[in-house]
C-alpha cells in the first residue's frame, strides 16, 4: 500500500510514498557496470540506515542470497551444471563482500554461464523433438526441483530435457484426444458445428480421427511441443543481461524482508500503473504470437478502439514515433519492449505498420491518450433476496492511488460515489468485500474507514526507532451508518487488514471470510536509487520503513486478522501468507487506544451463534474444505509417470477423487444480483462493460460466502 503524504526520517523522502504491496542477447554488459555498482551502493546505503530491521551482512547473510540467486537464475534445475554449481558455491560466503565492495565477478561469472548453457540446452531439445517418444517405458518425471540436486553431466542434464519435453509432449497428445472426443460431442449437438466450434478447423485435434495411428498422433503432439520450445528459447535469449542483475540485486534485498526490493525502471513503471490503474497509450492490449505483436484486446473508449481500424488479431510490423519517427521494427522482439514503444505520452502520435488477418497491411496513426482499466476500480452490485429486500456488495480490487503527481483516480471517491448510488436503491445493509485485496494506499484506507464511523483513530505506525504515529479520521461526516459486512481472505492484505481490523475494533462492522487474512503488517517506501538526481533511470528502491498496529495494539504482522465469521476456503491450507516466508518480520504488540464504539453496540456473540448454527450442517461448506484439503495433499504430487498408460491411470484417480466437487460448480444462492441506475446508463453503450459485469455477477451467485454475509446482514438488522 502507499502513502502520498507523509515527511518523515529524511528530507529526501518528499519525492517518496510509503507503501503496503504485495516483482542483449550473448553480449557482456560491462558497459553497465558503472551504473550497477552505483545502484548496489546506494542500495546498500539506503537499506542501512533506512530499513526498519537492517540486516547483518555476514556468512550466513551471504549463504543466503547465494541460494536465492540461484533459485532465481535457475528455478527449475534445468540449466546449470553441478559442476557450475561447485564452481559458483566458492563464493557462497563472499557475497556480503561483493555487495560491500560493489563487486560484481560473480554476477557475470553466472550470468556468462548461464547464456551458455542455454544455447546448450537448445540444441538438445531440437535433437530431442526430432525423433519419437516412447511412451511405453516405465519412468517417472520429478516435479518438484527441490527433491533434486544439479545434473552431474551434459548427458544427464539432456535426459532431464527429454523428461520434461517428454512429459509435455504427453499431455499434448492426451489434451489432443480429449478435444477430438468434444469435437465429435459438438457435431451430433450441432450441425452447424463447423461454423461455431473453434477447434474444429484450428486445433491439433482436428487433424487426427479415432483411426489415426498413434505413431502419427505423437509426431503431431511433438510438433506442438516443438514450436512452443522455440519460441520459448527465442524469448529467452531475446531477455536482457540486466533482468538477471534485477534479480541478482532481489536476492540481497529479499533478506531483509519479503517486500523490500529493488526495481528496474521498467519493472518501476509497471508497478505505476499498477497501483495507479492508468497509463499512456492507445488502449490495445498485446499478447506474442511467436513473435509477432498481436492486438489481443481494445480498451473501450482508448484511441484504437475510436478509431476502428485496428481489430483484435492484427499483427503490429513496425512502430514509429509520430511521422518524423524512423520506424522500428518489432517483429521478434520481446513483448514488453515492443510494449514500451507503443506507449507514450499523451497527446503524442504513434504511427503503426499493422498486418491485417487478410495479409494486408495498413498504416495506422493514432493520438495516444490517458487508458484506465476498469478491472482495477471499485464496483457496486445490487443485491435482491428471496423476500425482496435490497441489499449492496462494493468490491474493492486494490487501494490505487495516483502516482509520480499524476491526477487520477483514488478509491475513496469512487467508494462514495458507489455508496450513494446503493443508498438511491433503498438497501438495508452493505458487504464491503476485499478478498483478494493486496494493499494499496495508506491515505486512501484511512479515507475509506472514516466513510463508515463518524471519527477516530484507524491504524498505528511505529518507526524503528520507536516513534509512533497515529493516523486519524478526522471528518465527522458518515457515508454508510447501516449493517455492514467486510468480507476477507488469506489473499487481503495491508490495507485491507487495515480497513477489516478498524471495522472490528470499532465494533462497527462483522468480519466475513477465510479464518485468517494474509498477515502483512509493514509499511514500505518507494524512491529513486539515483537520490542525487531525482530520476527513476537507475531504478527504484521499495524497502521496510515501519510496522503499523491497529486500535486494539496488535500488530497484523503474521497474524492477519481474524474473521469473526470464519468459513475455509480454497487456499486455507496453502502455505501463501506472509507468515510462510522465512525473511518475514516478527509479531508484536503495543499499547491499544481509546476509541468510542460504534453504536447501536453489535451483539457479536448472538452473530456468531447463528452463522454457526447455519452453517454446521452446510454441505458445500463441508465440501470446500475436503476440496481444500485434497488440493493440499495434490500440490504436494512429487513425481508424474511418463508411461502413458500409467498417466492415464494416474489422472484416472486424481479426476475420480476430485468428481465428487462438482456440485460446486453447480452451486447457486437464491440471490439476484443487477447493476445500480448509473451502471445500468452505462452499459446500454459500453457491451464490454456490460459483459463483464455480467460476469461479475454470474460468479456472485456462485458465491457460498456472499450468500452467508447476507443472512450476518439480516441478523444485524434484528
Amino acid at each position: 500500500m502507499l502513502i502520498k503524504k507523509t515527511s518523515i526520517l529524511l528530507a529526501f523522502f518528499s519525492m517518496c510514498f510509503l507503501a503496503f504491496c504485495f516483482c542483449k542477447p550473448l553480449v557482456s554488459d560491462k558497459e553497465n557496470e558503472e551504473n550497477y555498482k552505483k545502484i548496489i551502493r546506494n542500495t546498500r546505503t539506503t537499506l542501512k540506515y533506512l530499513h526498519y530491521k537492517p540486516a547483518n551482512i555476514n556468512d550466513n547473510f551471504s549463504e543466503k542470497v547465494f541460494y536465492k540467486y540461484l533459485e532465481y537464475i535457475d528455478p527449475g534445475k534445468r540449466f546449470l551444471l553441478d559442476s557450475d554449481f561447485q564452481s559458483f558455491k566458492k563464493d557462497i560466503h563472499k557475497q556480503d563482500d561483493f555487495f560491500n565492495n560493489e563487486d560484481l565477478t560473480f554476477y557475470f561469472a553466472t550470468v556468462d554461464t548461464l547464456y551458455k548453457r542455454i544455447e546448450e540446452v537448445e540444441k538438445y531439445t531440437q535433437e530431442l523433438l526430432e525423433k519419437p517418444m516412447d511412451f511405453t517405458k516405465k519412468e517417472n518425471f520429478a516435479l518438484d526441483p527441490k527433491t533434486i540436486g544439479y545434473a552431474k553431466t551434459h548427458t544427464e542434464l539432456k535426459d532431464r530435457w527429454r523428461q520434461y519435453l517428454k512429459y509435455n509432449v504427453m499431455l499434448e497428445i492426451i489434451s489432443m484426444q480429449d478435444d477430438l472426443d468434444e469435437i465429435k460431442k459438438a457435431k451430433k449437438d450441432s450441425i452447424t458445428q463447423k461454423n461455431n466450434d473453434p477447434l474444429a478447423d484450428d486445433s491439433p485435434a482436428s487433424k487426427i480421427t479415432k483411426e489415426t495411428p498413434f505413431s502419427e498422433v505423437e509426431k503431431i503432439a511433438r510438433n506442438q511441443v516443438k514450436d512452443i520450445i522455440s519460441d520459448y528459447f527465442r524469448r529467452i535469449k531475446k531477455r536482457k543481461r540486466e533482468a538477471y542483475f534485477t534479480m541478482y540485486m532481489n536476492s540481497f534485498t529479499e533478506q531483509y524482508d519479503p517486500h523490500t526490493a529493488y526495481y528496474s525502471p521498467t519493472d518501476k513503471e509497471d508497478f505505476d500503473i499498477l497501483m495507479s490503474g492508468q497509463l499512456e497509450g492507445i488502449g490495445a492490449k498485446l499478447q506474442d504470437k511467436k513473435g509477432y505483436a498481436t492486438i489481443a484486446e481494445l480498451v473501450v473508449g482508448g484511441p484504437a478502439w475510436k478509431d476502428g481500424r485496428l481489430q483484435v488479431g492484427d499483427q503490429i510490423m513496425r512502430v514509429a514515433q509520430g511521422k518524423k519517427g524512423e520506424a522500428v521494427n518489432i517483429v521478434g522482439m520481446l513483448l514488453d519492449e515492443a510494449i514500451r514503444l507503443i506507449r507514450g505520452k499523451k497527446g503524442t502520435e504513434v504511427i503503426l505498420t499493422v498486418k491485417k488477418k487478410d495479409g494486408s497491411q495498413q498504416i495506422i496513426n493514432l493520438v495516444r491518450d490517458v487508458i484506465e482499466y476498469d478491472e482495477t476500480f471499485a464496483r457496486s452490485a445490487v443485491i435482491t433476496d428471496e423476500k425482496g429486500d435490497k441489499y449492496g456488495i462494493i468490491y474493492l480490487p486494490e487501494f490505487y492511488t495516483s502516482m509520480n503527481g499524476n491526477k487520477g483516480r483514488d478509491p475513496s471517491d469512487d467508494i462514495l460515489a458507489e455508496i450513494n448510488e446503493l443508498k438511491k436503491e433503498d438497501i438495508k445493509g452493505l458487504i464491503f468485500d476485499v478478498r483478494n485485496n493486496g494493499g494499496g494506499s495508506l491515505e486512501e484506507v484511512i479515507e475509506i474507514a472514516g466513510l463508515f464511523i463518524k471519527s477516530g483513530p484507524i491504524v498505528q505506525v511505529k518507526r524503528s526507532d520507536g516513534m509512533m504515529k497515529i493516523h486519524e479520521d478526522k471528518d465527522p461526516s458518515i457515508a454508510y451508518d447501516g449493517p455492514l459486512v467486510v468480507m476477507v481472505n488469506e489473499l487481503s492484505a495491508s490495507a485491507s487488514e487495515i480497513l477489516a481490523a478498524a471495522m472490528q475494533d470499532y465494533g462497527r462492522a462483522v468480519v466475513v471470510g477465510s479464518p485468517q487474512t494474509f498477515g502483512k503488517g509493514t509499511v514500505q517506501t518507494i524512491f529513486p536509487v539515483d537520490q542525487q538526481n531525482r530520476t527513476d533511470e537507475l531504478g527504484a528502491i521499495k524497502l521496510t520503513i515501519q510496522k503499523f498496529y491497529r486500535v486494539n495494539g496488535g500488530s497484523t504482522q503474521l497474524r492477519g486478522v481474524n474473521s469473526d465469521i470464519a468459513m475455509v476456503d480454497q487456499l486455507t491450507y496453502s502455505e501463501i501468507s506472509e507468515g510462510s516466508k522465512k525473511e518475514a518480520l516478527p509479531w508484536d504488540q503495543i499499547a491499544a487506544l481509546n476509541v468510542e464504539k460504534w453504536k447501536p453496540t453489535i451483539n457479536l456473540q448472538m452473530i456468531i451463534e447463528k452463522s454457526k448454527a447455519r452453517l454446521a450442517n452446510n454441505q458445500n461448506l463441508k465440501l470446500i474444505d475436503e476440496s481444500a484439503k485434497l488440493m493440499k495433499s495434490l500440490d504436494n504430487t512429487k513425481t508424474i509417470p511418463l508411461n502413458i498408460e500409467e498417466y492415464r491411470k494416474f489422472r484416472e484417480q486424481r479426476e475420480k477423487s476430485i468428481e465428487r466437487f462438482d456440485v460446486l460448480d453447480k452451486y447457486k444462492n437464491n440471490l439476484t444480483f443487477s447493476n445500480t441506475a448509473r451502471e445500468q446508463a452505462l452499459t446500454k453503450n459500453d457491451t464490454v462493460l456490460k459483459t463483464r459485469r455480467e460476469n461479475w455477477h454470474k460468479g456472485l451467485q456462485k458465491d457460498l460466502y456472499v450468500e452467508e454475509s447476507i443472512n450476518v446482514l439480516r441478523d444485524l438488522r434484528k
